[in-house]
């Protein structure tokens, strides 16, 4: 089948609802109902924006999925649409890495508001695929900080990991956000999560970045910079007692 130009693409177990979509929008919306079957193919396609429902007939949870596809598309908007009332899905879709969230009935003037500016929004991050920060070099799409010639590469998961807190730096963000964003509902160690960060920490040393990430005890973790004077006093030698 020979893609559109332009299209969206709609995971939902209610067929009409890629009809309204591609109505409102003015671009063809291609239809799954399946969130594994989109799972499979999701490599081979490049949406203006992704439209995914939370409950699906095959006992799927569309949320579950959000993070893998979100590794597929980096700059794609993808946007959570679904009749279920409650409120805490909007923080949890928000956590596992979606744009935005808008409910059903779908109202035409709210979804074309919102994907426009989404489309905006992801689109100045494609442009700005190279952050400057601290004392830093970081390139998403490279895998890669560096700072004055010196370059350090990191795994899949610590890029994803290191983004998140570049983009709510000197926040503290909880330690069940950041695994909801990696691994989704998958349970995973508090170990797994410290090993992550303790590779970001590394490439820091390596680099020899003003880069700090705090572990903030029973509330999170967080990036800060730190001068180098503040850095070294904090690793000098520490005087015995």
């Amino acid at each position: 089948m020979e893609l559109p130009k332009r299209y969206t693409i709609t995971l939902d177990d209610d067929p009409s609802i890629s009809k309204i979509i591609a109505q409102v929008t003015g671009i063809p919306s291609l239809p799954f109902v399946s969130a594994e079957a989109l799972r499979k193919k999701a490599g081979s396609f490049d949406p203006v924006a992704a439209f995914i429902d939370v409950h699906l007939d095959s006992n799927e949870i569309g949320l579950d999925f959000i993070p893998e596809f979100r590794k597929v598309w980096p700059f794609t908007p993808i946007i959570v649409a679904t009749s279920d009332p409650k409120d805490h899905l909007i923080g949890e879709a928000l956590a596992m890495g979606a744009n935005d969230f808008i409910r059903k009935p779908i109202n035409p003037v709210e979804l074309t508001g919102r994907l426009h500016a989404r489309i905006l929004e992801m689109s100045t991050r494609r442009k700005n695929d190279v952050v400057e920060i601290g004392d830093i070099v970081f390139s998403p799409g490279q895998s890669s900080i560096s700072k004055d010639g010196q370059v350090s590469y990191l795994p899949k998961l610590e890029t994803q990991l290191l983004s998140m807190l570049i983009d709510q730096r000197e926040l503290i963000v909880s330690r069940d956000e950041l695994k909801q964003r990696l691994w989704g509902r998958i349970a995973v160690s508090e170990n797994t999560l410290d090993r992550k960060i303790s590779d970001i920490r590394k490439a820091f040393a390596d680099i020899n970045s003003v880069c700090v990430i705090q572990s903030i005890y029973r509330k999170g973790i967080c990036l800060k910079f730190v001068s180098a004077e503040e850095k070294a006093e904090k690793s000098g030698p520490k005087t015995a007692v």
